[in-house]
């Protein structure tokens, strides 16, 4: 039984994660046909980002120092830091909301738990699923920059972006677990996916003020965009272990505390 449960909850899962690869791998690939020419006119493209004010700048994590020829840079202000959170927070709200709230608000709920499964097994094969989804992803996020790079002689290191991207499949996770916590907390999708939008949206403000007014830099401290530092990983292999353990600790966290929730909830309330 939990084995049916568990492909039944992939195939619903197939169309929206298959569009958002799709997304991923095509937008990536674009990019990573132009980053050649990034590389070769460095200097030209760092003369012009001194034209831009620093808060447009900082908005998209550069500064009036970024060089888009550096691979960690190129990688993070087009992927990073602008398409994966916006990717990864659509399809940790549609997927980790489905389980609880709007099967609940739908009535599939009971026709899912009327099956000889936990309510524990049942959600939990649901994160099981979400844990899937955002694997795929990430690894899509990097694959299409990888393979599209060795068609156009990028040069991009392959184990460094899958370093990059093992970062944004654990930053996914964390934002999954939220949401799946809140789900089951408020029973409706429209809710918890209002305040994980609202909360990335204020994190990313909170990143971008912080690298325009010295004063206000402590707010860094309180986006998750600043614990995903893609770029000191491509640039210098290191990978953010610690960073790694604070995101997957939010995502085991909130995935327990999820089922626990869930397990008493009264879904006819």
């Amino acid at each position: 039984m939990s084995g049916a449960i568990f492909r039944l909850e992939l195939r619903r899962s197939r169309t929206l994660v298959g569009w958002l690869v799709v997304t991923l791998v095509l937008y990536g690939g674009v990019m990573a046909v132009f980053y050649p020419r990034m590389r070769e006119n460095a200097a030209e493209f760092s003369r012009l980002l001194e034209l831009w004010p620093k808060e447009f700048l900082a908005a998209f994590g550069m500064s009036d120092s970024t060089s888009l020829g550096d691979p960690g840079v190129f990688f993070n202000v087009y992927l990073g830091s602008m398409l994966w959170p916006v990717v990864a927070g659509i399809g940790a709200i549609l997927l980790a909301t489905r389980s609880t709230a709007a099967d609940v608000d739908r009535g599939w709920a009971e026709a899912s738990l009327a099956a000889p499964v936990s309510r524990i097994r049942y959600l939990s094969l649901a994160i099981g699923v979400q844990i899937v989804a955002m694997a795929i992803l990430a690894a899509a996020m990097v694959a299409g920059v990888l393979a599209v790079g060795a068609l156009v002689d990028a040069r991009f290191d392959g184990p460094r972006f899958a370093l990059a991207g093992l970062l944004g499949f654990v930053y996914a996770c964390a934002i999954a677990a939220i949401t799946t916590l809140l789900g089951a907390v408020t029973l409706s999708r429209g809710i918890a996916g209002g305040i994980v939008a609202g909360v990335l949206l204020a994190m990313y403000l909170f990143q971008a003020v912080s690298q325009v007014d010295p004063g206000l830099e402590w707010l860094k401290y309180l986006s998750a965009f600043y614990y995903y530092d893609s770029v000191s990983i491509i640039d210098t292999g290191a990978f953010a272990w610690g960073d790694c353990a604070v995101f997957g600790a939010v995502a085991v966290g909130a995935w327990s505390l999820a089922v626990l929730v869930f397990r008493r909830r009264d879904i006819l309330a």
